[in-house]
């Protein structure tokens, strides 16, 4: 009899056990995604379509609470100067920082300047989910400028982004 009262007792002390932990896995928030990090875009996910980035070489670079983004063309070093725009090809980059927050696998910029003054102020939201040492940050065209020539406000893009350090 004792043997069988201990026996159950392990049993029910197990399964409530297993069932405690399995409630704490199955209730706890999504871990948040992890940009830290300085990175370099690689390629862009466009209509189900991927494009390696080569037109430009992008970097951002994220700290704890804030972001920066550069942007310079390729090949600038070949441009002849003979014309007042070959100087604006040579010279030109973009760019922008601001501060940022996630939120499980929602990132959020806050803009405080950037290449089109006009997004200075707003925020930008995007889904997040980083794999290893790559990033992917999925939009909708909607949610940089709605009037975008050419584009689908529900279109989608995904950044992806590759760790360098």
């Amino acid at each position: 009899m004792t043997k069988r009262l201990l026996a159950a007792t392990m049993m029910l002390g197990l399964s409530g056990t297993l069932l405690v932990s399995n409630r704490d896995t199955l209730s706890s928030a999504p871990s948040a995604c992890k940009v830290q990090g300085v990175w370099e875009r690689v390629a862009t996910i466009s209509g189900g379509k991927r494009t390696d980035f080569t037109t430009a070489r992008q970097a951002k670079i994220v700290t704890k609470n804030r972001f920066m983004w550069l942007q310079a063309a390729n090949h600038r070093d070949t441009i002849p100067l003979t014309a007042t725009v070959d100087s604006l090809r040579y010279s030109a980059m973009a760019g922008g920082y601001g501060t940022y927050d996630v939120s499980g696998h929602r990132y959020t910029e806050h803009i405080n300047l950037f290449v089109n003054p006009k997004t200075e102020g707003q925020s930008f939201t995007a889904s997040c989910r980083v794999e290893g040492k790559q990033w992917f940050h999925t939009y909708r065209a909607s949610d940089i400028d709605a009037t975008m020539p050419g584009r689908n406000p529900n279109d989608s893009t995904t950044e992806i982004w590759r760790r360098v350090d």
